[in-house]
């Protein structure tokens, strides 16, 4: 399962940069979301088993967004330098290290995917439980 397609790859990367990276290096963007895809899907499995009704958006933003950097850092090294003022690859560490983030807390639980439920066969046990205090004063003896 694929969670993203090369045209996810073009918000974050120009199409010359793609072109470029693919005379270069032919296959490179589609074995990167191959590679990528299932990176995330050992990740996420174990708590959302497979199949998906749909791939949820944010997961697919996180493979575009890690893709769309292994790519361009499989042609160049600016993508890992960021002391430069002028490195034009910044906004892709950015969202690089976003998707990073959002990856890590959607595996740990603290995120949880937007998936049908009953789809998974997955209900959510209550974690709040509501216990009201003991009276302060025992007035049965007045």
């Amino acid at each position: 399962m694929l969670l993203c397609t090369p045209d996810n790859l073009a918000d974050y990367l120009l199409a010359a940069f793609l072109a470029a990276a693919e005379g270069q290096n032919p296959g490179i963007a589609e074995r990167q979301i191959v590679a990528v895809s299932g990176e995330i899907l050992n990740l996420l499995t174990p708590r959302y088993p497979l199949p998906w009704p749909e791939t949820p958006s944010v997961v697919r933003y996180i493979a575009a967004v890690f893709a769309a950097y292994r790519t361009a850092g499989a042609i160049t090294t600016l993508v890992n330098t960021e002391g430069q003022t002028a490195n034009e690859w910044i906004p892709l560490q950015t969202e690089y290290k976003r998707a990073d983030a959002l990856l890590k807390d959607i595996a740990t639980g603290k995120i949880k995917l937007a998936l049908d439920e009953v789809a998974l066969g997955e209900f959510e046990e209550p974690s709040i439980a509501v216990v009201s205090p003991g009276p302060y004063f025992d007035l049965r003896k007045f």
